[in-house]
């Protein structure tokens, strides 16, 4: 019996489908043509916490993106996350696949955990060496081994926590590892080649420009008086001439925000930058999703605990987090206090899902996202009133973006009322 498209449909709302199965299988029954833009995370590659999706190599399929290129109109933008390691193949299938690779845009962030290898540490135990083991919790990378429960430990300092090499070879290859720690997450910027020049395009598809404008960074009247203040011409202080002109123009343009960069940050980094620059952040900024925004939506799902999360044992290192100072904290969705009930393990942030789909979608556009995962893109899309298309093949995800999409249309609709009640 031959297929169609409604077939595959999982998850439904008034402006948002998400069809079930794998996207090699649901693609090829979309129409040319049919979407405004894609935006999406797929799998870096990397057995990402030994999830069989994350391994199958399906990122780097050519085939994919020439479907994705198929149903993108002429001139839409395709954005996609990718691994610091693994984003370069990626893109490369991108571009074979037929899209102009116009750009690179970094997330970065301050919070990732190194998963380093203590080559010491590694040299100790093949040479019978002493090396501390913890009661309850392994703890690896630079902090050594300790038993977390231990109130004794919890406060001890980074150097205190850190391997002590024992045997001669240990200690000639003490302070080194295998990892930097991760801060950066690439996102292939792709556009679908034009029909035409970019105003024949644009006229007849409504894609192919970035909304620069609507992305601008925004600017507090502190700010702007320093911009303005910046953009004056030395030696013309007291001249009114062309250049002055040129430059107070500039100046203005300023005011509404600055030009929307090819970085954006998370709140730790735009500080760190603040503090060198001692100038306003010149970027946009947003930290990781939340454990409310990734469960905003699910209050009748039951919580999932580490082991399911994070394919971990309970009281293994993958459930605790060390922070900057040596502390313990919990990782996002792991540990039996950290229970989630959007256990996906690499959930984007709604704001940074929004301001990317602002930046490449026309006004109530459709958004397609093939690797939907638990349905941030299409979460962040229904709250600023675009259309949702999403492909996901595992199960256990669909009961999360049902959720999450209900409840983004929801507000979304008492968003809508609340102006309407203003005008009227």
């Amino acid at each position: 019996m031959t297929k169609c498209l409604t077939d595959f449909t999982a998850v439904k709302t008034t402006n948002a489908t998400v069809f079930h199965g794998s996207n090699l299988d649901v693609l090829p029954f979309m129409a040319d043509n049919s979407v405004d833009s894609i935006v999406t995370d797929p799998p870096y590659e990397l057995g990402f916490m030994g999830k069989s999706w994350d391994s199958t190599g399906i990122a780097y399929n050519v085939e994919v993106w020439t479907e994705c290129l198929r149903v993108l109109k002429p001139g839409g933008h395709l954005l996609a996350f990718g691994g610091s390691r693994t984003w370069h193949r990626m893109a490369v299938a991108i571009e074979d696949a037929g899209f102009e690779l116009r750009d690179n845009i970094a997330w970065l962030y301050g919070s990732g955990f190194p998963k380093s290898h203590n080559i010491s540490k590694a040299i100790d135990k093949v040479q019978g060496g002493q090396v501390k083991v913890g009661k309850a919790f392994k703890v690896a990378g630079e902090y050594g081994d300790r038993d977390l429960r231990d109130p004794e430990t919890q406060g001890a300092s980074r150097e205190e926590m850190r391997h002590k090499a024992d045997t001669d070879d240990a200690k000639k290859w003490s302070g080194w590892g295998t990892a930097l720690k991760p801060a950066f997450e690439p996102v292939v910027v792709g556009r679908k080649p034009l029909s035409g020049t970019i105003a024949e395009n644009v006229l007849e598809w409504g894609v192919g420009g970035l909304n620069i404008d609507a992305s601008r960074i925004g600017m507090t009247a502190e700010d702007k008086e320093k911009s303005a203040n910046n953009w004056k011409p030395h030696g013309y202080e007291s001249k009114e001439n062309i250049y002055e002109i040129g430059i107070k123009v500039l100046a203005s343009n300023q005011k509404e925000g600055r030009w929307p960069a090819n970085l954006i940050l998370d709140e730790y980094t735009a500080g760190l930058l603040d503090e060198q620059s001692e100038d306003v952040s010149r970027f946009f900024y947003v930290a990781k999703a939340s454990k409310r925004d990734r469960n905003e939506g699910l209050d009748e799902l039951p919580e999932t605990q580490a082991s399911k999360m994070t394919g971990r044992s309970e009281g293994s290192a993958g459930l605790v987090r060390i922070r900057e100072d040596g502390s313990i904290g919990e990782n996002p969705y792991a540990g039996k206090s950290g229970a989630a009930k959007n256990f996906h393990p690499t959930v984007k942030p709604t704001d940074l899902m929004r301001y990317l789909i602002k930046l490449v979608t026309p006004a109530g556009g459709v958004v397609l996202d093939p690797f939907t995962g638990s349905g941030s893109t299409g979460k962040a899309a229904l709250l600023d009133g675009y259309q949702f298309l999403g492909i996901e093949m595992t199960d256990d995800y669909l009961p999360i973006i049902q959720g999450r999409l209900d409840w983004a249309e929801q507000q979304a609709t008492q968003a809508d009322e609340k102006e309407n009640e203003k005008l009227f």
